[in-house]
């Protein structure tokens, strides 16, 4: 059966976006390597290595250390789900689209989130706080 497609071959790029986006060719040789599966003893081993690492970054003694492979939305919504409980209140300031992002997650999750909206108010742009208090934000009525 001859192959409808050729092996991909993509250009080389410099990538500007957020970043650092290159990658270092340490990194690409061991994209190349052999896959693990997520239950061998190897692999167990390198996840252990990579929160040790994981630790030391961030100068935590904390075992739960760990890497999310995502977004820094899928970040985002794993600290929220991880830090409340379904039905907790929580005060999400709300300057841009990930703001915006966050108070819809904790509005699933919690069912209750207070979010202000830099935008809505006179001077947006500076550096002001936003006023929040207990009663604005429903806890007092």
């Amino acid at each position: 059966m001859a192959e409808r497609f050729g092996e991909l071959a993509p250009p080389a790029r410099l990538l500007l976006g957020p970043g650092p986006s290159m990658v270092h060719p340490r990194v690409l040789r061991a994209m190349a390597s052999r896959l693990l599966g997520h239950l061998d003893p190897a692999f167990l081993r390198l996840m252990d290595e990579i929160q040790e690492m994981l630790r030391d970054v961030f100068r935590t003694g904390n075992q739960f250390t760990i890497a999310v492979s995502g977004t820094g939305s899928a970040g985002m919504e794993a600290v929220l789900v991880n830090l409340t409980e379904p039905g907790d209140r929580v005060i999400i300031g709300i300057n841009g689209v990930f703001g915006g992002r966050l108070a819809e997650v904790a509005e699933r999750w919690n069912g209750a989130a207070a979010g202000r909206s830099a935008s809505k108010r006179p001077g947006a742009g500076s550096s002001k706080p936003m006023p929040f208090s207990r009663r604005s934000l429903g806890f007092i009525r």
